[in-house]
């Protein structure tokens, strides 16, 4: 059973700054005073991104290096970096992994966006070509998958586990957990990892979320999560990244029902924990020991 809104509006008491990419929560809810005040939380991606080990990521960015010096349509720029300042050359080169990552997050974010006015209007108007492959991909998984969105792109927060975030879509399909209440992240990576559980382990586990009108709402009763990795219906040109995935939009199991969740809010947690607990351990080793400082310490 999905719990009843709260009797009377609550403003939210969660922000997002987008130019800083960072949340603030009130301690707790209600109106923020001197005893109820904003402070920082980390969002749910921050956190997983420090404690969870992405061992992938240390062999691509060699691997774009790599493909790009050997690419012969890159051969006169890199001629060019060889024949000039070293410093240059290495500077350029190591930027490569980051441009292709930035180009990639920009990407996804645009094709969130078409997602978004999908489910909001069931339509996507003026969608830019570079992109028409991914939404007819999408639009064909709503149809098939006979998807009810209900939430899309809402804020969500946990005081007692302080964290924040907010999650794609939250749907109903006849096809999904017999019909209830379902959550779906969007990945439009080349791939997706078991990591993104987590996410949604952790979103379905929030406290609050804030509703359009800007006030805080408990969160409803998720009873499975799903990932929607949305790729182009073709791999030409820049698409080729996505390799053999499936073309389109295919949908994977994370959790397939509230216990799963729950343990994947365990494992988000703990990750939780270990990137809270960085400065930590960065701490703990301090200056060398030698025989003199033992000795004086002895003799204090």
């Amino acid at each position: 059973m999905n719990p009843k809104p709260y009797p009377s509006p609550i403003p939210a008491g969660l922000v997002f700054t987008h130019n800083g990419h960072r949340y603030k929560m009130s301690e707790k809810p209600g109106p923020i005073t001197a005893d109820n005040r904003f402070l920082p939380v980390t969002g749910v991606t921050t956190l997983l991104g420090g404690g969870v080990p992405k061992p992938a990521l240390v062999r691509w960015a060699p691997k774009v290096v790599a493909e790009w010096v050997t690419d012969p349509a890159n051969r006169e720029r890199l001629e060019e970096l060889l024949a000039g300042d070293p410093v240059t050359a290495v500077r350029e080169l190591k930027e490569l992994p980051t441009k292709e990552r930035d180009a990639a997050g920009i990407r996804g974010t645009a094709v969130h966006a078409q997602a978004e006015e999908l489910h909001r209007t069931g339509e996507a108007p003026d969608v830019p070509e570079d992109l028409l492959g991914f939404v007819e991909g999408y639009v064909q998984f709503l149809d098939d998958f006979q998807i009810t969105p209900v939430l899309m792109e809402r804020p969500c927060g946990n005081r007692k586990d302080w964290w924040a975030g907010t999650f794609d879509l939250l749907a109903t399909s006849p096809l999904l957990a017999g019909g209830n209440l379902v959550q779906i992240d969007i990945k439009t990576s080349k791939g997706v990892y078991g990591e993104t559980a987590l996410q949604t382990g952790a979103y379905s586990k929030a406290e609050f979320y804030v509703d359009t009108d800007g006030h805080e709402q408990p969160m409803p009763a998720v009873h499975a999560t799903y990932v929607a990795h949305v790729t182009p219906t073709d791999r030409d040109g820049v698409n080729a990244r996505y390799g053999s995935a499936p073309l389109g939009t295919s949908l994977y199991t994370l959790a397939p029902n509230q216990a799963a969740i729950d343990r994947h809010y365990a494992l988000f947690l703990a990750a939780a924990f270990t990137h809270k607990t960085t400065k930590e351990r960065d701490a703990i080793i301090g200056d060398s020991i030698t025989v003199e400082t033992l000795t004086d310490k002895a003799a204090a």
